[in-house]
């Protein structure tokens, strides 16, 4: 009868803990924000780009997505997915090395979520990302080795809000 009994508490503990992973998992499915502005993020990197150009500057190695607020390529609605991460982009494609780093995110606990030039998305901790870098060829802090990852977060400025 002792054997039933504590099997039976055993059989319940599992399926609680099983529930609470589902309704947590869930839960946290559902908080997450859905990033639906991909052709806006686009066009706004391209009008950067096609900017520098037409200004006779030096297209730089990588741009922030805060430096696309700045510049009022977006604004704050069009990336309100990312709030709270560092989010920066790759000005030049080398499509010969399939382990460059295109975009990264680093999130508000450390990670990172970096989209490679293969196409797959991968997700590190801070020492793996570089480890990472220094394993790929691309050391030096960022994906291309040229500047530092920054700790800063991306907050609204008061260019933030407006428009091209």
């Amino acid at each position: 009868m002792k054997t039933r009994r504590l099997l039976a508490i055993v059989c319940a503990g599992i399926a609680l803990v099983v529930v609470l992973v589902l309704a947590a998992s869930t839960y946290w499915e559902h908080k997450q924000k859905k990033f639906e502005n991909a052709p806006r993020l686009i066009s706004a990197l391209q009008a950067f780009t096609r900017d520098q150009t037409t200004r006779g500057r030096r297209l730089p190695p990588e741009i922030s997505l805060q430096d696309l607020l700045q510049g009022g390529y977006l604004t704050t609605n069009d990336v309100r997915a990312f709030e709270g991460m560092e989010v920066t982009f790759r000005t030049q494609a080398d499509h010969s090395h399939p382990q460059m780093i295109f975009a990264r995110a680093r999130t508000a606990d450390g990670q990172f979520i970096c989209l490679l030039a293969d196409g797959s998305v991968q997700g590190f901790t801070a020492t793996r990302y570089r480890e990472f870098l220094d394993n790929s060829g691309q050391a030096g802090g960022a994906a291309n080795g040229s500047q530092p990852i920054r700790s800063k977060t991306n907050r609204t400025s008061s260019a933030a809000g407006s428009s091209r």
